[in-house]
């Protein structure tokens, strides 16, 4: 597909920025499959509005991420201009909507300037590592290193998080989810775990354990495994 040649040619002029595609189809079941599996991990959708011989229109899985996801970034490519009126009737906000007859010159410009806009806002402020997290336990602020944290563990049927760092373990009044926000750099290995993939030393796919460098470890959930794994596959254990 040229549109897959447009954006893998983007990525290599950027080497700068961690950017991979995840998925390329014209099977919008494909689509749905992968969105149900990976709710949060996809940020740029280019779409058609309508596929050939199928029910499932663009607009409908355009309408299914906005719903999951309100920071993603959606492109329509298509030839069917009528339609257009209907992506604001469903509110899905998309990013650009380029029309196939302006040629492919108009069309690689656009993505170009389409996955620009999306790095500046989505990619870049997420790149910004924070030197030191911050934390309170009562009236008395915490400094902590960033690096040295290994893992923050959500303790059940408290409102309390577990730092879990090197030689360290703290316990403060936090959620993941707002940890996460914070640090939208680390890795979501177990609803109950927000790990640091820096320090992570390996990962035993037969124990689903991740191993870090000072030698502590902790679990990590099967569909997290198989993500990581996708993503990281020079720490998976041979």
């Amino acid at each position: 597909m040229y549109y897959q040649l447009i954006i893998k040619d983007y990525i290599k002029s950027h080497p700068d920025i961690d950017m991979k595609i995840m998925l390329s189809t014209g099977n919008p079941n494909d689509v749905n499959i992968y969105l149900d599996n990976n709710p949060k991990e996809m940020k740029f959708f280019l779409l058609d509005i309508e596929f050939p011989n199928s029910k499932i229109r663009g607009i409908d899985l355009a309408t299914k991420i906005r719903k999951n996801d309100l920071n993603a970034k959606i492109v329509f490519i298509t030839t069917h201009e009528e339609l257009m009126p209907m992506i604001f009737e469903r509110k899905v906000e998309p990013l650009d909507y380029i029309t196939k007859e302006k040629g492919i010159n108009n069309i690689k410009r656009k993505i170009y300037t389409d996955l620009d806009i999306t790095v500046e806002r989505l990619v870049r402020p997420q790149n910004k590592r924070l030197k030191e997290f911050n934390f309170r336990i009562g009236s008395k602020q915490y400094n902590f290193d960033i690096d040295k944290i290994n893992y923050f563990e959500s303790l059940e049927n408290t409102t309390n998080v577990f730092l879990h760092a090197i030689n360290q373990n703290i316990e403060f009044p936090d959620t993941l989810k707002a940890i996460s926000n914070k640090v939208p750099y680390f890795y979501r290995a177990h609803k109950s775990l927000l790990i640091n993939p820096d320090n992570i030393q390996s990962i035993n796919k037969q124990e689903r354990k991740i191993y870090f460098k000072d030698g502590s470890s902790c679990d990590i959930s099967r569909r997290r495994l198989v993500d990581f794994s996708r993503e990281h596959p020079d720490l998976i254990e041979r």
